[in-house]
C-alpha cells in the first residue's frame, strides 16, 4: 500500500524508499510495462469511440474555413485509428480501428455527395479516392478477422460486405473519369481494385461464376490501359477475361501480342499472333505481324503457306496475296512475286506497293538474264536470245514502275533507280537523261544530309 506522503514524493522528482527497494528487486521496469500496456489498451479501445463521435458532428460546411476544419478533424480521426494499429493485440479491436477509419473515408464522401446534390463544387478526386479507401480499409478489416483462427466469428463482415457492394458501381465510375482524362495510371489503379475485389472472401458469393459483361468491359478497359503505362504483366494476366468481352476480343489479343513482344517473349507471342490468326483473320495486324517476321528470318516458305491459307479464307483480300508477293520476291522467285502482284493489281489497281514489287521483279530478271549473257559471244544465237528476253523484261518493268512514279512522286529514291535501268536498256535517250537528273539531285540530297 503507498500512502500519500509516497506519491508525491514521486511526483516531487524524489525517489521514494519503496522504490528504490523495487528497483534492487527488479521490479521497476515490469511495474512500467504494465502500466504501458494498460494506457495502449486503453487507447485501443477508446480511440474509435473517440472516432465514431468525429464521424457523427462531421457536416457540410458552406464557409470554406469551417469546411477545412471539418475534413481536418476527420483527417486526423484516421490518423489515430491507423496510429492504434500497430499496438493493438486483440484482434476484435484490430479489425474495429480498419472498420471505423473505413466509416471515416464515407463521410468523406457523404460530405461530396451533398455538395454535388445541392449543385456546390465538388472535390472529384477526394469523391473517388474516398470509395478506393473504404475498400482498402474493409478488406483490411476482413483480414484481420481472419486471421484470428479457430472458429472465426465476422463481426464487421456483414456490414462491410454491404457498404462495398454500394459503393461498387462509383469504384468503376471512378475508372471511367480517369479514363476520360487520358490519365491512365490512375485508371489502371481503379480498375485493378474493381476486378480483384470481386475475389475478396466478403464479395466472393456474390461473383461465383462471373457473367456480367460490365466485368469483362473493365477488364478490357484495364488492358488498353495497362499497355498504355507499359504495365505488361498487367495486360497478360487480364487478357483471359477481357476476352469474354466480345465487342473488341481482337483488340485485346493484339494488345496481348504487343505486349508479349514488349517483353522480349518470342514464343509466347508467334504463339499470340497465330491464335489471333485463327480466332480473327479479319483482323490483319496478327497475319501480316507474323509474316513480316518469317520473312526477316528468311522463313519464306513459312509465309507463303501462311499467306495461302489466308488466300483460301478470303481470295478477295488483297493484303494476303500482297503477303504472298513480298515473301516471293524475298525468296528470289520473281514470277511467282509478278503473278500474285498481278491479282493484288486486278483487285486495287492503284496499289503503290504491288506496282513497285512487280516493276523490281521484273527489273531482277532482266539482271539475272544479263549476267547469264557474260562471256557468251555476242553473234551467236544464244546471245540474241537471252538479250531479246532482257529486253522483254525491263520493258514489262516499265509499265508499273511509271504508275508508281504518278502515284508516288515524292518517293523517287524507289522509282529513279529502277526507271534508270529500264530507259538505259530500253534505248530511251530523252526519258534516260531525265532520269539521270533526277538521280544527280538524288545524290546531291544525300551528299547534303552527311
Amino acid at each position: 500500500m503507498i500512502n500519500g506522503q509516497g506519491w508525491c514524493a514521486f511526483h516531487a522528482g524524489i525517489t521514494p524508499l519503496w522504490l528504490t527497494k523495487m528497483r534492487k528487486n527488479g521490479l521497476w521496469l515490469w511495474l512500467m510495462m504494465g502500466m504501458f500496456a494498460v494506457a495502449v489498451a486503453a487507447n485501443g479501445k477508446n480511440v474509435v469511440r473517440e472516432v465514431r463521435k468525429t464521424i457523427k458532428d462531421a457536416r457540410y460546411e458552406e464557409d470554406g474555413n469551417e469546411a477545412k476544419k471539418v475534413a481536418d478533424r476527420l483527417t486526423a480521426a484516421e490518423k489515430s485509428l491507423l496510429d492504434a494499429v500497430p499496438s493493438e493485440t486483440n484482434v476484435r479491436r484490430k479489425a474495429a480501428l480498419y472498420f471505423t477509419a473505413a466509416r471515416v473515408q464515407c463521410r468523406f464522401n457523404d460530405i461530396e455527395n451533398e455538395k454535388i446534390y445541392l449543385g456546390r463544387a465538388y472535390d472529384t478526386t477526394l469523391y473517388y479516392n474516398s470509395i478506393y479507401k473504404v475498400y482498402q480499409y474493409m478488406r483490411q478489416c476482413d483480414s484481420v478477422e481472419s486471421a484470428a483462427g479457430g472458429k472465426v466469428k465476422y463481426k464487421f463482415r456483414a456490414p462491410a460486405r454491404k457498404c462495398l457492394l454500394d459503393y461498387r458501381p462509383n469504384l468503376l465510375n471512378g475508372a471511367r473519369f480517369y479514363l476520360r482524362k487520358k490519365n491512365y495510371a490512375e485508371a489502371c489503379r481503379f480498375l485493378d481494385l474493381y476486378l480483384s475485389s470481386a475475389y475478396y472472401p466478403m464479395l466472393r458469393p456474390d461473383f461465383l461464376d462471373q457473367t456480367d459483361s460490365t466485368y469483362f468491359r473493365a477488364a478490357y478497359w484495364m488492358v488498353s490501359a495497362a499497355y498504355s503505362v507499359g504495365d505488361y504483366e498487367k495486360v497478360v494476366r487480364c487478357v483471359p477475361v477481357a476476352l469474354r468481352y466480345h465487342g473488341q476480343r481482337q483488340f485485346v489479343q493484339e494488345y496481348l501480342c504487343r505486349s508479349y513482344l514488349a517483353q522480349g517473349d518470342t514464343l509466347q507471342w508467334l504463339q499470340a499472333l497465330k491464335k489471333g490468326i485463327l480466332n480473327f483473320p479479319d483482323h490483319t495486324y496478327f497475319f501480316m505481324s507474323l509474316v513480316e517476321y518469317l520473312n526477316r528470318n528468311r522463313r519464306y516458305d513459312e509465309a507463303i503457306l501462311f499467306a495461302d491459307r489466308m488466300i483460301q479464307y478470303d481470295p478477295k483480300n488483297y493484303l494476303f496475296w500482297y503477303a504472298k508477293a513480298v515473301a516471293c520476291m524475298r525468296k528470289e522467285d520473281y514470277p511467282a512475286c509478278v503473278d500474285n502482284c498481278d491479282v493484288v493489281l486486278t483487285l486495287d489497281s492503284l496499289n503503290v506497293e504491288a506496282n513497285y514489287f512487280k516493276g523490281l521483279a521484273y527489273s531482277c530478271m532482266a539482271k539475272e538474264i544479263s549476267e547469264k549473257m557474260e562471256g557468251i559471244d555476242l553473234r551467236s544465237a544464244n546471245y540474241q536470245t537471252l538479250r531479246m528476253d532482257m529486253l522483254e523484261c525491263y520493258s514489262n518493268a516499265r509499265k508499273p514502275l511509271e504508275r508508281l512514279r504518278s502515284l508516288s512522286p515524292d518517293k523517287a529514291d524507289r522509282w529513279a533507280p529502277l526507271l534508270y535501268q529500264v530507259y538505259l536498256y530500253l534505248n530511251e535517250g530523252e526519258k534516260f537523261e531525265e532520269m539521270e537528273r533526277v538521280m544527280q539531285s538524288l545524290n546531291k540530297g544525300e551528299k547534303g544530309k552527311q
